[in-house]
Parts: C-alpha cells; structure tokens; sequence
C-alpha cells in the first residue's frame, strides 16, 4: 500500500464520501479485504518493521458511482535505544475511482497515515494515478511528512505483464524528493525500484521479488532500523 494536509480533512472527506454513497441502494456497494504476510514491510525502499516479518490486512468498500473508503494496517517497529516507537500502523483514505474508457482508468485517494501511541507521527497524503495496458503511473504528495511540517514528493512507474498462464511480471520504479528526506547533507531525493513474479494458488496469493534503491554507499542504512539495502521480498496473502 501502497500512502498528506490540514488535520481534519481525512474525516470530513470520509463522512461526504459515506453520505454520498448511501444515498444508493446498499446492493451497489462491494465490500472486500485481504489479509497478507511477508519478510519486511518496505514503505518506499526504507524497512518499517526493522528488517522482520509484517502481518497486514485491508478492508475496502467501494460503491458503482466510483467512491471509495477502506483501512489498512500492519506492525511496524521504529524502537530506538531512547524511544519506544509505535507498533501499528492505521492507514485510512477516502477516494474516487473512474474509467475514461475501456483501457483508462484513473483514481483520486486522500490518505492518513495513522500511528498509535505516537500521533506526532500521524499525517496526510493525497495521490492521484492513471492506469492503461497493464502500466500505473501515480504522484503522491504530504506537506507534513512524518508530522514533520515538511512536503514529499512521490512518483512512481509501474507495468505488470502475464507471461504465463497466472503468473506475471511485476516492475516497480519510485522517486522520492522533497525537504522531508532532506539531512541536510545533500540527501535529498533517491529512486527505489523492484522486480518480481507473482502467482495465486488455490486462491492464495504469491509474491517474490527484488527490491533496491540507488541511495549512495555513505548514506545507506546497513541497520536492521529503517534499512535501505537490496532486499528479497516475499509475501503470501489471502484476499476475500
């Protein structure tokens, strides 16, 4: 999951979405989730559960008219030598889907990033994305990433091609940049990208694939804490 404005704006935006939506027959609405397990949480290139195992789940409900609503959650562990950090994290958003035609599709999502126990941490991320041919090509953008007060900049590139019978090739490429990733030594945007297959199995969703970011040798993170090394992900999930 994949995942930034004034405080408020994700409730008020949830509550319009859901009285929008409820105006139509309940029979016009779908709801779904997934429930998923892998090896290292990744959010952009940087580990969120310090190199170890993440269990997460998501529920959606999305209505014909093209509005959506869902959650996502998942551990995660940025526990340092003096500070406990959270172990959850909560992602809400609120948004609208719609085809242009057959082959083009866009969406529109506003999210909250949401951690308990530390709401310092808990801000707002809007993304907007267009789909065609197997290609999604998106933008996401904070003002205050991190509860920090300082924007981020998301875009990323994606193509998923089945090259056999229920398999596919899954390519990612991201660019982070912004004065929220800034150290103040120069560090201030880098790319992460991944290349996998994926399958499902008697309705069990498999994943494998490497993951990497161009971040230089002196700036990459070697700890188990926010790692930023190539990586092998994989991951098993279960969608109903």
């Amino acid at each position: 999951m994949y995942k930034k404005f004034n405080k408020k704006r994700i409730a008020q935006v949830t509550g319009l979405v859901l009285a929008t939506a409820l105006i139509s027959p309940i029979a016009s609405a779908e709801v779904s989730g997934e429930v998923s397990l892998t090896n290292d949480y990744r959010f952009r290139g940087v580990s969120q559960t310090a190199s170890d195992f993440a269990l997460q789940a998501s529920i959606d409900w999305s209505h014909d008219s093209g509005f959506f609503v869902g959650a996502w959650a998942s551990n995660v562990d940025f526990d340092e030598p003096d500070y406990n950090g959270p172990d959850i994290e909560l992602d809400i958003y609120a948004g609208y889907y719609g085809e242009l035609n057959d082959g083009l599709s866009y969406d529109v999502t506003l999210y909250r990033y949401n951690y308990p126990g530390d709401s310092d941490l808990d801000y707002l991320e809007a993304s907007i994305g267009v789909d065609f041919s197997g290609f999604r090509l998106a933008y996401w953008y904070t003002n205050d990433y991190g509860g920090s007060d300082l924007d981020l900049h998301y875009t990323e590139a994606n193509y998923s091609y089945e090259f056999y019978e229920n398999w596919s090739l899954d390519l990612h490429y991201g660019y982070n940049f912004g004065d929220g990733i800034d150290d103040g030594e120069g560090f201030d945007s880098y790319a992460d990208y991944s290349i996998g297959v994926s399958t499902e199995v008697a309705g069990i969703g498999l994943s494998l694939a490497w993951l990497d970011t161009d971040i230089s040798d002196d700036n990459q993170v070697t700890d188990d804490l926010y790692n930023t090394e190539g990586t092998v992900l994989a991951s098993v999930s279960y969608a109903f």
